[in-house]
């Protein structure tokens, strides 16, 4: 059972981690009316260059203000919204797995309230998005208030995402276990950053969470 293992907690983030965002940054480039090739290059490009993500909206438009912008997104009938057809074919038979192991799960992620319905109908236990707590990744403050929720401390909790410098880093200074999921644009750029070698697991896919996390056990042991 948990109580024997390093881990008792496997908290996933939502975004590029157990649901892919293609549609939905490609409704951004539908609403901006730009070629989705194009927007897609220059956003991988700004992931590249270490800058926030928000800043490929400058490229097409000038000036852009977010808040403003995704209520009228929203108004012209693109949503940010996610169902099961955006889930990775690894993600629910993971959590079924780890589930059965013994561990308890939770998602938790930088997103607004408005996929909140869509976390709480997957097979865990706890969600929660920075909307709903008034603070967002790589905030410490984040990751206190996780820990606080699931009533564990911090290094009976292993934090699994795409992003280090969203996930793996300030999950490690948390004290959590953190793996890395090389996969999403974001996986795949900062997978060459040097500081994603301070996840204590790699991984190209959600099919290994299983086996590395019991093997960490071993050699925690």
């Amino acid at each position: 059972m948990a109580d024997d293992r390093a881990v008792e907690w496997v908290v996933f983030d939502l975004g590029e981690t157990l649901v892919d965002e293609t549609e939905n940054w490609g409704r951004w480039a539908d609403y901006l009316g730009v070629p989705r090739l194009a927007f897609f290059a220059v956003l991988g490009s700004v992931i590249a260059d270490r800058r926030p993500h928000v800043d490929v909206f400058g490229y097409f438009c000038p000036g852009f203000d977010l808040e403003t912008e995704v209520v009228k997104k929203l108004a012209a009938g693109y949503p940010w919204t996610f169902d099961e057809t955006d889930l990775y074919p690894d993600a629910l038979p993971t959590l079924v797995a780890l589930k059965k192991s013994g561990y308890r799960l939770a998602v938790i992620g930088n997103q607004t309230a408005s996929v909140a319905g869509f976390m709480a109908n997957l097979p865990v236990e706890f969600t929660a998005t920075s909307d709903e707590w008034g603070v967002a990744k790589p905030d410490p403050a984040f990751f206190a208030r996780m820990v606080h929720e699931l009533g564990a401390t911090a290094d009976r909790i292993a934090h699994v995402g795409d992003r280090v410098d969203n996930d793996v880093l300030p999950a490690h200074r948390a004290g959590m276990v953190t793996v890395h999921v090389r996969r999403g644009p974001w996986g795949i750029i900062h997978s060459g950053w040097p500081e994603a070698a301070e996840a204590d697991i790699r991984l190209d896919s959600l099919s290994d969470v299983v086996g590395a996390l019991r093997t960490l056990r071993r050699d925690l042991r």
